[in-house]
């Protein structure tokens, strides 16, 4: 999610020849009889670097059970950072079955759980922007853009932590979590319901503290990797509680981001629409190609998936990595983006792509992965290194 249209958005926002494309077909006819099309090309036996991802994400978690956003600093689930993480915790226990996985995903939602508001009637079921890695792990005031000073209630956190629910109940085969936080779940989905969701079904995203006169305001955006979000914690919900208020939330979301958010002329994802309704066609250099690569992920064979990812498929470089603007550097996220849209619509792992990643920006001294393969501060994010752990191994969101 982003929470401001002028944040400098870390979690993912971040002219191919014809022979590159046509190389990619021949590729994938040649493989075509190599082994099921569903899985060829992903897991941990080709990339092993998938679990040393992983790791890199245990490495940041403390005896706490908070995940900081990165090594160096105690910022914790800033732009929903850890409920990510932990997505990448379950996608490597799924592929190994190895029981650290396990307990730092299930020690990690604990934490959450504990973080999350269920006193306050106002903000029941929501959390803070950002919260301290350091005991009490009190919230720590943080600007989403000029003239704010903090935010809470974001759609994609509150979501998202339903979404972590299912998936412990879909590793263990049990509903102990979701049994266990189920009051905590329905009342995050619940006010999703009821304060974000606009009269049109598609998710606001938070709530900001303004400097001038020290209230909170609700910021209206509604970005469409949000609406993903939301569908991923609804359709969680649904299927964990048989819950019809949720099942209903879920199809109108994708609904909506497949027709009001989906651009027809340029053949893919926008990344937003503003309160006054006007659409955001902007492409930033790697805001565009998160939209459609994780709404593909998510939403999973639709005409929009298929157009979506044939998009990023002609953002390719013949190296391999994934540009989608002149001048743009080359963003971990686009190639990652790619290969889960690739693995969703079962489709072969991007190898070339893949093994461009592996060169550029994935760093095998940590395990964690640069933002970009050009950047002097080469910061290695604990949600960017989980998305791409999902995609080496081929993760799917559902069964």
């Amino acid at each position: 999610m982003r929470v401001a249209a002028n944040f400098g958005f870390k979690r993912y926002y971040t002219a191919v020849c014809v022979c590159c494309l046509a190389t990619v077909s021949v590729l994938s006819v040649a493989e075509s009889n190599a082994k099921p099309v569903s899985a060829r090309g992903y897991g941990p036996t080709e990339w092993p670097q998938a679990l040393r991802m992983a790791d890199f994400i245990l490495s940041l978690q403390n005896a706490g059970g908070a995940i900081p956003d990165e090594h160096g600093v105690i910022t914790v689930n800033q732009d929903s950072n850890m409920d990510y993480a932990l997505i990448g915790l379950a996608a490597a226990y799924e592929a190994t079955r190895n029981p650290k996985y396990l307990g730092s995903f299930e020690k990690g939602i604990a934490w959450l759980a504990d973080r999350q508001e269920m006193t306050d009637p106002e903000w029941k079921g929501t959390w803070y922007y950002v919260y301290s890695a350091n005991p009490p792990y009190q919230h720590i005031p943080t600007t989403p853009g000029a003239g704010l000073t903090d935010a809470r209630g974001v759609d994609a956190t509150s979501a998202l932590f339903a979404y972590l629910l299912y998936l412990d109940r879909r590793l263990t085969g049990n509903n102990t979590f979701a049994q266990r936080y189920s009051a905590n779940a329905r009342a995050a989905l619940d006010f999703v319901i009821n304060h974000n969701l606009n009269s049109d079904g598609l998710s606001r995203s938070s709530w900001q503290l303004h400097a001038d006169d020290g209230k909170w305001h609700f910021y209206q955006e509604k970005y469409s990797a949000d609406q993903g979000d939301v569908y991923l914690g609804m359709h969680a919900g649904e299927l964990m509680y048989g819950n019809a208020k949720y099942r209903q939330t879920a199809e109108r979301l994708k609904t909506l981001t497949s027709s009001r958010l989906f651009s027809t002329s340029l053949q893919r994802y926008l990344l937003g629409m503003d309160e006054n309704g006007n659409l955001d066609s902007s492409d930033d250099g790697n805001s565009a190609d998160f939209s459609q690569g994780y709404l593909s992920w998510i939403w999973g064979e639709s005409e929009q998936s298929r157009a979506a990812l044939t998009w990023l498929r002609s953002k390719l470089l013949p190296d391999g990595s994934v540009v989608s603007k002149v001048g743009a550097p080359a963003y971990s996220l686009n190639v990652t983006m790619l290969a889960m849209a690739s693995r969703a619509l079962a489709q072969p792992a991007p190898k070339t792509s893949l093994n461009w990643f592996i060169d550029n920006v994935y760093d095998s001294k940590t395990g964690g992965v640069y933002h970009d393969a050009g950047a002097d501060g080469k910061h290695e994010y604990n949600n960017e290194t989980a998305f791409c752990a999902i995609a080496f191994l081929g993760f799917l969101p559902f069964d």
